[in-house]
């Protein structure tokens, strides 16, 4: 992925995830605030329904002492016993015989007959014969609740209880005066209710205003049912009330969850500004194909002609740049990511080189393997799989052994390359002399080619008539029956001198860097259209090289 992409989405993230504590801590606030006021309104809802049950009780024992068990006549007695009821019993309004089919209350103690106007149907109890209404007193202008017992259908002792008596004042303190609470017949009449319309209009009844939205709104709501008698309570209070009383927890909360968003943010900021693990890089880089082969010409200095060419890894990144292996190769190779990396080289190889060495059958490729492509046969089943049936032939192919890095088992290795070459490839033991097995490799492994590093070969200045160490390991190449190949030469002094102590093959900047797949092609193009280069190279003519470079 392209790093300021990468950077840009990791920066967006950081800002959506850096908000989550601050909405999760509201979300969560609200949630627990919200069942906080419901778990209170339920007490408060609770409490005002038992002072509602305990007002109905009063009522039905004032019933208990009068002669509820036979028909009664309103005589100056049970007036009497009427009136002592209502003496004892204060929340009695009145007390008296009542007809259910005109509603009038008469032989009262006190008033004589008073006319009830029915606000609901009556509603029966737990006990048939007791029956709660929701009534209205036009000559006292008061609504109430009459219990009454009944004898008949049309005839029973009846109690008149006034909404006053049904104390509405047990919210809790903080959103009391927010609070909207109805004491409710259980078939759903109101038999008194409190809001805070209600209680602005009693405080200001002649005043003019518009009822505050605010008051109904999300409203937090409980319903208390009586199990004794057919009465409930409905409490609600507006949610955005209970909220302001949590304000400073949750200012508090607000600023940890903040705190906790900014940490969330520095951290993506943080990571969308550094640099992407090199190993992550390496690994996205083989899966999208991006490591290609670029082929560095191999020259036959005794004769003048192609030989082949080494196959060296390069890094084409998204935007067209290339890297050179300097800056990833040591990573791969320390984390095993040279493996695939090189099963993906091979792949390329085949795909590049099939059709142009089907027509050249004495160029070789080598391709460069790692210390541990030996810890076991894997290599040889990939080279088996991509090279079999292939144009490139398993004689063409060189494979490269650096010391670099040391081989854990030189028995196992030697195992595996004598896999590798009966298939008909050949061995190299490359950077020779610059690592860690040195001659031990040349004895037991039995290596094909030596390949003189780089930095023996620039020790061959001019005047110079002997560099010990290119000395030693030539001859002992035509001792063991070796090949020998130079690397890094870059001047026509090193190359007299190379080609003079008998060196085979050599490749450098003095012939060419190395080249794309269809730089190389063309070279191997010109070469067949030019014929023998060997007159070329010996006198530095670059016409036919720079032709190709310039592909």
């Amino acid at each position: 992925m392209n790093r300021r992409l990468r950077s840009a989405i990791l920066l967006v993230l950081g800002g959506v995830l850096g908000l989550v504590p601050v909405l999760a801590a509201n979300l969560f606030m609200r949630d627990y605030v919200r069942s906080q006021a419901e778990e209170r309104l339920m007490l408060a809802s609770e409490r005002l329904l038992k002072n509602v049950e305990q007002v109905v009780q009063e009522a039905i024992d004032v019933f208990s002492t009068l002669p509820h068990y036979r028909v009664p006549d309103c005589t100056p007695d049970l007036r009497q016993a009427f009136l002592s009821a209502q003496v004892r019993h204060h929340i009695l309004h009145d007390v008296g015989l009542y007809n259910v089919n005109t509603g009038e209350m008469y032989c009262t103690a006190l008033r004589g007959a008073i006319q009830f106007r029915a606000m609901s149907k009556a509603v029966t109890g737990r006990v048939d014969h007791l029956k709660y209404q929701s009534v209205y007193e036009d000559m006292a202008n008061k609504r109430g609740l009459l219990v009454r017992w009944q004898f008949s259908d049309e005839l029973a002792i009846g109690g008149f209880i006034p909404d006053d008596h049904l104390i509405l004042n047990s919210m809790p303190v903080e959103y009391a005066s927010a609070a909207s609470v109805s004491v409710m017949l259980s078939n759903g009449p109101v038999l008194v209710e409190t809001s805070p319309e209600i209680r602005y209009r009693e405080m200001s009844p002649f005043a003019n205003f518009e009822p505050d939205p605010a008051w109904t709104k999300d409203m937090i709501k409980t319903v208390s049912r009586s199990e004794r008698y057919p009465v409930m309570i409905w409490a609600g209070v507006p949610f955005e009330t209970v909220w302001l009383t949590f304000a400073g927890a949750m200012d508090l909360i607000n600023g940890l969850a903040i705190l906790m968003g900014a940490m969330i943010i520095f951290f993506f900021v943080r990571l969308g500004m550094k640099k992407q693990s090199p190993i992550f890089s390496i690994e996205e880089g083989i899966k999208k194909r991006e490591f290609i082969p670029y082929y560095q010409p191999v020259v036959d200095i005794q004769t003048g002609r192609l030989a082949g060419c080494e196959v060296l890894v390069r890094w084409r990144k998204p935007d067209g740049a290339i890297l050179s292996p300097g800056s990833f190769i040591d990573t791969a190779e320390a984390t095993g990511l040279a493996m695939p990396m090189t099963t993906l080289l091979m792949e390329q190889v085949q795909e590049d080189l099939s059709e142009a060495y089907a027509n050249n059958p004495t160029l070789k490729a080598g391709i460069n393997l790692f210390n541990r492509h030996f810890d076991d046969l894997s290599v040889v089943g990939d080279i088996e799989r991509i090279f079999t049936n292939s144009g490139l032939r398993f004689s063409q192919l060189m494979f490269e052994v650096t010391e670099r890095q040391p081989l854990e088992n030189l028995d196992r290795a030697r195992a595996i390359i004598a896999r590798i070459q009966k298939l008909g490839a050949k061995v190299a033991l490359d950077d020779a002399g610059t690592g860690h097995g040195g001659f031990a490799y040349l004895q037991k492994l039995g290596m094909d080619v030596i390949k003189i590093d780089k930095l023996f070969v620039d020790a061959i200045e001019p005047g110079v008539e002997t560099v010990p160490i290119v000395d030693s390991l030539t001859q002992m190449a035509k001792g063991m029956d070796m090949t020998v190949v130079a690397e890094g030469v870059e001047n026509d002094e090193q190359l007299d001198y190379l080609r003079k102590i008998g060196v085979h093959h050599a490749q450098g900047y003095l012939f060419a860097p190395a080249l794309p797949a269809k730089a190389f092609l063309g070279l191997i193009d010109a070469i067949g259209m030019f014929g023998d280069t060997k007159a070329s190279l010996q006198q530095g003519d670059e016409s036919v090289m720079q032709q190709v470079v310039n592909v």
